[in-house]
């Protein structure tokens, strides 16, 4: 049996730097189901995959405007999700033409300033 990682280690990194010190760090990928009915049927008489989705996101603790920025000019850029922490050994996972959708920002009365960004890949390629 495989040893479990430890998620306190993953991280995102950006043009090979992590995107700040993360807190919460989440990567899906989805698919929708092409189901096609017959008129004389409950039960689906074709199905199959349908389309792909791939979002991403993360809080981590405000250092400064880069990513709001990116978000105002469209940018998109790869990241690499890195279950184990380190992006050298071989299992790595590249989410590509990735766009920030949604950069929110929130301050309480303890704790460091918190941003909160998600965003959506063109594709994903797992590690061979």
């Amino acid at each position: 049996m495989s040893t479990p990682v430890l998620g306190r280690n993953a991280r995102l990194l950006k043009g090979g730097v992590p995107i700040g010190h993360g807190k919460n760090i989440s990567v899906k990928a989805s698919a929708e189901l092409i189901k096609e009915y017959s008129m004389d049927s409950l039960t689906p008489a074709v199905t199959g995959a349908g389309k792909q989705s791939f979002t991403w996101s993360m809080e981590r603790l405000y250092t400064d405007d880069t990513y709001i920025a990116l978000l105002l000019a469209g940018t998109q850029f790869d990241l690499l999700f890195t279950p184990e922490g380190t992006p050298t050994n071989g299992k790595e996972e590249t989410w590509t033409n990735c766009t920030i959708l949604s950069c929110e920002r929130t301050a309480g009365e303890s704790g460091g300033l918190l941003e909160k960004l998600s965003g959506e890949a063109e594709s994903v390629e797992l590690p061979t």
